[in-house]
């Protein structure tokens, strides 16, 4: 249960005085985030901390006749004097109860802050034993490793107790009235397409044009994708910290919020991803809009980590409803064109279809099925994907190329994690030699020398050229690397592939030290802007700025990367590498 303080009547007015100056800036600028970066944290702190948006006068809507748009507004009022009622014994974030003392809570909710081996439950260290075997176990647990070992799992616990802390609502019916899809339907899913902006030719900006590579701030004013994604996000780490450390309030956590966002009537969402990356001035979303669901399987993984705890004990219903919601779910995408245009995909998309089609499969028992579809992913995924040198051209292709070819990767090596659980090797398939004609787009295609090289090729390439200057990428690339998740993938290469083909040492040395190198230059080029400013900032504000900056750093660092590792070393009969 989540614990809740009463402060003082000044705490309680102070509070209540903020809330109102949050609610006003949101009324009267409900497109902050169009104003500038602190316009746009706002607005997505209170997509987090608001129950719901009241329409506002100028609000954008999605292309409805005006007597839509009245009938929608006033169900959107009745909807925001309404709370969502919490199941069970959590109480709703928004309760009018608001002077809640984060800091009391945290020092008395008892839950575990740093890991300790003998917080393992025998349960946990048997699972592991039996999946990755008992010579692997004993490596893992060595003294050697333990201070590792402390510091990614309390990173765990840090990002789970918040996670069981936070309150907020996760539902696709907090969507704001002017963002509510074309059926009218507020539990219908909605994503705004990510890469289209107003059309600058028409009078009322529609329809909305593409911008590839420039990702519009816009997106975020329907929460429903970041709000479905936290909500897979912190299952993972909760289902994570119960494997640990056994505390049955994490399950319990992770029992309510599947249970809030996949079942409960009144905040559930349908089974289906109609308008997914919706772009304004269409009553369809796109096909790229079944992407948003794919990490989905690190909820089905913290589901299997708690399967034996008693809040799964006390909801015997709970996989079963929830399978008959993934089946609906799966008949819709089945008999779907849009997410017919995405199996079809030869590149990121296609690979993440495969990916959440996997994982559906495997949750609803459908292993006959899961281990056919890994067996087609050959000639569906690998053979159109891989150049023989290891590059993927339909990522190469984009604007942001360098993070595409990352992104994709990441992909199939997931695909093959769940494909060897089925007995499908992928980690090793190469494609014959030919030259193919691959499509970009309707308008650009090429041909290229395909085949012959294998994901372990792929990783290589990449690897390769990280550890190089950005400028000796061959390809056009207008973003930045993200080498902690090269590293991460030569890690995994190293457990799949050992010293065969490649000196995968060699290489996880070479990414650490530019790793190192990047961070050091980064650090020297803020020190000397620090220099630069005229600095009249009390010694006690810096003092702060470090420690928050600290605390950023130590988030933002891969931590929990032997995880992944874990992950690999079981077949994925644990868990999957959770990006």
């Amino acid at each position: 249960m989540v614990h809740r303080f009463r402060g003082s009547s000044k705490r309680a007015l102070t509070i209540a005085l903020g809330l109102c100056v949050l609610c006003t800036l949101f009324l009267i600028s409900p497109y902050a985030f169009e104003k500038g970066t602190d316009g746009r944290q706002l607005h997505e702190d209170l997509a987090y901390d608001l129950p719901f948006a009241a329409p506002s006068a100028g609000s954008f809507q999605l292309n409805q006749p005006p007597e839509q748009q009245d009938a929608l507004r006033q169900q959107q009022q009745v909807l925001h004097e309404q709370k969502p009622v919490a199941a069970d014994s959590h109480q709703n974030h928004l309760d009018d109860d608001e002077d809640e003392d984060e800091d009391e809570a945290v020092e008395d909710d008892g839950l575990p802050t740093e890991y300790k081996d003998d917080l393992l439950p025998s349960e946990s260290r048997q699972k592991l034993k039996f999946k990755i075997g008992a010579q692997a176990l004993r490596s893992f647990l060595t003294p050697t490793v333990q201070a590792e070992r402390r510091v990614a799992v309390g990173y765990i616990l840090r990002q789970a107790n918040n996670a069981y802390r936070n309150q907020t609502v996760y539902s696709v019916v907090r969507k704001p009235a002017s963002k509510i899809p074309p059926s009218g339907d507020r539990h219908d899913y909605s994503s705004l397409a990510r890469y289209f902006w107003r059309n600058p030719d028409t009078k009322d900006g529609l329809p909305y044009v593409r911008w590839d590579g420039k990702p519009n701030p816009e997106m975020d004013s329907v929460w429903d994708y970041r709000l479905m994604r936290k909500m897979f996000r912190d299952c993972v780490f909760m289902g994570q910290a119960y494997f640990w450390t056994g505390e049955e309030r994490y399950a319990e956590k992770i029992v309510y919020r599947v249970k809030e966002w996949f079942l409960d009537e009144e905040t559930k969402m349908n089974p289906n991803l109609k308008y997914g990356s919706l772009i304004f001035g269409h009553d369809l979303g796109r096909a790229q809009g079944v992407l948003d669901m794919f990490k989905v399987y690190g909820m089905f993984d913290a589901l299997k980590m708690i399967e034996g705890s008693r809040a799964m004990s006390s909801e015997p219903t709970l996989i079963s409803d929830l399978q008959t919601w993934f089946t609906d779910y799966l008949d819709w995408i089945d008999s779907s064109v849009q997410a017919e245009q995405e199996r079809n995909a030869k590149n990121n998309h296609g690979t993440y279809f495969s990916v959440q089609y996997v994982a559906i499969l495997e949750f609803l028992g459908l292993t006959k099925e899961a281990k056919q579809y890994c067996e087609e992913a050959k000639e569906t995924r690998l053979r159109p994907q891989l150049q023989h040198n290891g590059a993927q051209p339909h990522e190469t292709a984009r604007p942001i190329s360098f993070f595409y070819s990352t992104f994709n990767l990441q992909g199939l090596m997931l695909l093959a994690m769940q494909a060897e659980a089925h007995g499908v090797d992928l980690w090793h398939y190469k494609a014959p030699k030919e030259e193919l004609v691959v499509h970009f787009n309707k308008k650009t295609s090429k041909k290229l020398k395909m085949g012959g090289a294998t994901i372990e090729d792929a990783v290589w390439f990449v690897s390769d050229y990280a550890t190089r200057d950005l400028s000796e990428w061959p390809y056009p690339d207008s973003g930045t690397r993200d080498l902690p998740d090269v590293l991460k993938m030569a890690k995994i290469a190293k457990l799949v592939y050992g010293q065969g083909n490649r000196p995968w040492k060699k290489m996880i040395v070479k990414l650490e030290e530019k790793i190192l190198q990047d961070k050091l230059e980064k650090e020297a080029n803020e020190a000397d802007q620090d220099e630069d400013k005229d600095n009249n900032v009390a010694e006690d504000e810096d003092e702060e700025k470090k420690e928050a900056k600290d605390e950023e750093a130590d988030d933002n660092e891969d931590t929990n990367g032997f995880l992944c590792e874990l992950g690999v070393l079981s077949k994925g009969s644990l868990w999957h590498c959770y990006k």
